[in-house]
């Protein structure tokens, strides 16, 4: 098996993830101002503080990790549940969009096989290959999660 990423699996891994925050701000958008930082019995995170724990997680990982672009994250208030403006929020999707957009679409496709810089401990010695991956499937749960909880709150 050839080692040397491909162009098509970096640019499929930027879509994704770009495609999916996009998703996300949809279920923001979709979510009642009301609603945004509420949560129900047996569930943690209000659809807000799943946004906001996400855009953080992104522009840390690709943005400062990979992209170097001096982000400074603060995940204790990513789920602080301090309630933003709706439009911050969604801004800050957006931003998280261009965060994936600019620093994957400059991505050099030999450093997908480099060691991932300062992951969890539970991801420590992962590929940047490995790690955007499993980006993308933390994002799709939470994801999931947010549409389901906006679903029960709308219910209510």
């Amino acid at each position: 098996m050839n080692s040397a990423a491909s162009a098509p699996e970096l640019d499929h891994l930027r879509h994704i993830l770009v495609r999916d925050l996009g998703a996300l701000a949809e279920e923001v958008k979709s979510t009642p101002e009301s609603a945004l930082w509420r949560s129900v019995d047996g569930v943690t995170n209000s659809v807000g503080t799943l946004a906001v724990h996400l855009c953080g997680n992104l522009e840390h990982f690709i943005g400062h990790e990979i992209g170097q672009n001096g982000y400074q994250r603060d995940r204790e208030a990513e789920f602080s549940g301090q309630p933003i403006p709706k439009a911050s929020l969604i801004s800050s999707i957006r931003h998280a969009q261009a965060t994936v957009e600019s620093v994957l679409g400059q991505l050099e496709l030999h450093r997908l096989d480099e060691e991932m810089p300062h992951p969890p401990p539970h991801h420590a010695g992962s590929s940047i290959r490995f790690f955007l991956m499993q980006l993308s499937c933390h994002l799709s749960r939470h994801m999931g999660q947010a549409n389901y909880l906006r679903r029960i709150l709308a219910a209510d």
